[in-house]
């Protein structure tokens, strides 16, 4: 579940209507409780908090305790210490709604994540250097616009340790001593269904390594509901802090509440409305791409998946319908989200599984997801094969020599295409020859992918395909930069080769043709003088334009974005057009073998021409 807001910006004056738009998107936050009281008495009590910051026309502040550390139950909760893709999306999560408050509430909202790790880590044996460890992790994990960090050393001294730190905390802000809990838990249904709730969280959690630990179930369930009444007395103190320091803050919570105010539960996976938290669970992408959490022990029992990694970090599982993805590596190539890498791991007295093995509905989502795929270890045996692969994905395109490019260096190119020059960034099929513009709107002829393989592969670091991440480039510029590239317009014009021949204008912001998301049009000139590229605009004055690809080239090639695929023999890739931008690196003599081959794959709005001679390719020179 996405969080949707399509309302246009709300003048910040009509109170009302604010207050009502924030309460529709907040609604899909909410983790509903069986006596949910939301819209009997929370709802008045969030419009009272959202008053206050409206009338003075400030950001809505909103803080989070949680994301603590992970559970140090690695055998049958989590795969490790460090934060994984449950992390990853719950922020994703948690900062766009804030960026969806943003459109119609030009102030903004904002999030302040409290890292309450240090007031019970001690109880289930986590060190202070993996606490540290998580949390450093966690804030360079993604980037976020509208997220920031608190926690126990943002107003306690942690010169002394974290000991120190929660008797800072207990000696300032608890009210409750251990007699007063004990009576709670005899006399309050609600307080006793929490601590029993504690005891067992403390039990499962605890490795239960200390030497001084008890070594029974039955002593260790009894220590663990000493921990429970101490967590008690934690989380009344650091209420009562984060009351006195954040007083107009709007209070969520990953844990359960009937939401009548002040606090409010909130689910932080899109899909799953529960109050379920990524440091006690791992992800488990579905069959039908759906992304939910559940403990590993639950997840490795289920059939046909595998593990994808993040720089050999166990990172999420992902359930296919074919048993050949238990026998794949799958990695991500640069975190955190551009490109995934899926080996089949089969030792090399094994015949090579078929290219088309693996479920084509899998790859194509996460090729949407990551921008692009590799699959290596696959087998292709001839152009006819790769088109027969390619139409798992989409209709061919079919240029005037048929469906296949063949990629290779020429004696006498006309162009950078079939020589050892660079290739500047574009996108495919952004210059199309008359006979595939179709109707000349982009999202007609447009395809969404494109397949390469590698049939000869080059010497190692030449030739290598430049594949850049618009995505990430749009995310780096900001919000601000990008609305004010959308009012520029690009005009390209490249001679004719097989391609080319006529000025192409595309503006520099489109929008997804499927997903309707912002994508980055823009392609590198080149003053090759086997081909040159040219750029031009009448959407600014010169100096102005010449500044602008001045900052584009910067951002692309900016590491975050940019990855060089160095080529195997037998590679294949699949790319998402619309979000990536591709070129080449530069080769030598060495690399004259160096052949490739290429698929475009139709949008699906158009029918397929009909392909008069498979087999025909260009000449020497007109070969792409």
């Amino acid at each position: 579940m996405k969080l949707i807001m399509t309302t246009v910006h709300i003048e910040a004056k009509n109170y009302q209507l604010v207050v009502s738009q924030f309460v529709k998107l907040f609604r899909q936050l909410l983790a509903k409780a069986k006596n949910d009281c939301f819209e009997t008495k929370g709802k008045a009590f969030l419009t009272e908090q959202l008053m206050y910051f409206i009338r003075s026309h400030q950001a809505i502040e909103m803080i989070l305790p949680g994301f603590p550390c992970k559970s140090p139950n690695t055998n049958s909760k989590v795969f490790g210490y460090l934060p994984d893709r449950g992390e990853e999306i719950a922020l994703e999560y948690l900062d766009n709604f804030c960026e969806q408050v943003r459109k119609f509430y030009a102030p903004g909202c904002k999030i302040i994540i409290f890292s309450d790790g240090t007031t019970f880590s001690d109880l289930i044996g986590v060190s202070e250097e993996t606490q540290d460890k998580y949390n450093t992790t966690l804030k360079n994990l993604i980037k976020v616009r509208h997220i920031s960090w608190e926690s126990l050393d943002s107003f306690f001294s942690s010169q002394n340790g974290y000991d120190a730190l929660r008797e800072q905390l207990m000696s300032q802000y608890c009210s409750l001593d251990k007699q007063q809990v004990e009576a709670q838990i005899q006399n309050d249904e609600q307080i006793r269904q929490t601590y029993q709730g504690l005891k067992n969280f403390l039990f499962q959690d605890n490795p239960w390594t200390n030497s001084n630990y008890p070594k029974t179930k039955k002593t260790r369930l009894k220590q663990s509901g000493e921990f429970a009444k101490i967590m008690i007395q934690r989380n009344d103190a650091l209420t009562k802090l984060l009351s006195e320091k954040f007083p107009h803050h709007i209070r969520l919570s990953v844990h359960g509440h009937n939401n009548s105010g002040p606090k409010f539960a909130v689910h932080v996976l899109p899909n799953d409305s529960r109050c379920i938290t990524p440091w006690h669970n791992v992800v488990v992408k579905t069959s039908d791409n759906q992304e939910i959490m559940m403990k590993k022990e639950e997840a490795e029992k289920l059939p046909l998946t595998a593990l994808v990694k993040h720089h050999q970090q166990p990172w999420y599982f992902i359930q296919s319908t074919e048993e050949i993805w238990s026998e794949c590596e799958l990695e991500i190539i640069n975190p955190p989200k551009t490109g995934i890498r899926i080996t089949y791991k089969g030792n090399d007295n094994q015949q090579k599984p078929d290219c088309s093995c693996l479920n084509s509905k899998t790859l194509q989502n996460l090729c949407l997801e990551y921008g692009f795929v590799v699959l290596r270890g696959f087998h292709v045996d001839s152009k006819e094969h790769l088109v027969e692969f390619s139409s798992l994905f989409g209709k061919p395109v079919i240029w005037d020599f048929g469906p296949v490019h063949t990629i290779r260096p020429k004696e006498r190119p006309d162009g950078y295409i079939a020589s050892r020059e660079a290739v500047p960034l574009h996108w495919d099929l952004s210059m199309p020859p008359s006979y595939l513009e179709a109707s000349g709107r982009y999202e007609d002829f447009t395809p969404q992918f494109f397949i390469l393989y590698c049939h000869k592969a080059p010497a190692n670091g030449e030739g290598q395909t430049t594949v850049v991440d618009g995505r990430r480039v749009l995310e780096n510029a900001g919000s601000t930069k990008v609305e004010a590239w959308k009012q520029i317009e690009i005009d390209y014009f490249t001679k004719l080769t097989y391609y080319g021949g006529k000025k192409h204008s595309y503006p520099l912001i489109m929008q997804h043709p499927i997903t309707g998301e912002d994508i980055l049009r823009y392609q590198e000139a080149s003053s090759s003088k086997l081909q040159t590229f040219e750029l031009s605009s009448q959407s600014l004055p010169q100096q102005d334009f010449q500044q602008l690809i001045t900052e584009l080239q910067a951002k692309v090639y900016d590491d975050s974005c940019l990855i060089c695929h160095d080529w195997q023999q037998g590679d294949l890739l699949l790319i998402e057009n619309h979000y990536m931008l591709h070129g080449r690196t530069a080769a030598s003599d060495l690399t004259d073998d160096r052949e490739l081959w290429r698929v475009q794959l139709l949008p699906h709005s158009l029918p397929q021409r009909t392909v008069l001679n498979f087999s025909n390719e260009l000449d020497s020179n007109k070969i792409a």
